[in-house]
């Protein structure tokens, strides 16, 4: 049978509660000595978790280590990819994504006017990835262009068709005009 006095001088050195001290002197049989090596023994498997079993301290450490793998990989993808500005026969600039993104950050009034400039003038901005894979802004804002102002891309008129005289007779019970 547990006493009172095993339960308060077990909680009295491990700082645990009634609860706790009860179920590990009944696990133990009253020997306080044993209950207290047990309760050390799980609280330092547990890693001072608390009660619930949830070790704040390890899955912090687990989100933090997440959070810079994630961080290094994004950083490693700004600089393998690259934004090049070329004209029709050369390239002007092929720089990492990163710089420019600084460049942004720090400078936009001069970046954003000067990139704006580039695609005013025709020059065609792009994004080159690593897979291969090209994101073309100059075609991006001249769709952005044409829905706002409402112009739609130029069709040009088809040459007219000129009908082989053969097939002419064979389907002879259409009614054809041929523009010569």
């Amino acid at each position: 049978m547990i006493t009172l006095e095993q339960v308060d001088q077990l909680r009295k050195r491990t700082n645990c509660s009634y609860e706790e001290a009860k179920a590990l002197l009944e696990k133990h049989d009253g020997n306080v000595l044993e209950a207290i090596v047990d309760f050390e023994k799980s609280k330092r498997d547990r890693n001072y978790s608390n009660s619930n079993g949830w070790d704040g301290n390890y899955e912090w450490k687990k989100q933090s280590s997440e959070f810079w793998k994630n961080f290094k990989e994004l950083i490693q993808k700004g600089f393998d990819n690259k934004v090049v500005i070329e004209d029709k026969n050369s390239v002007i600039l092929n720089i990492s994504v990163n710089i420019v993104l600084l460049f942004i950050i720090f400078i936009p009034y001069i970046i954003i006017p000067v990139v704006l400039l580039f695609l005013i003038l025709g020059y065609n901005v792009s994004i080159r990835k690593t897979e291969g894979n090209t994101v073309d802004i100059s075609s991006i804002v001249k769709d952005i262009t044409n829905k706002f102002t409402g112009k739609t891309q130029q069709q040009y008129p088809q040459p007219p068709q000129t009908v082989n005289p053969e097939y002419e007779e064979k389907n002879s019970d259409y009614n054809e005009m041929t523009i010569e």
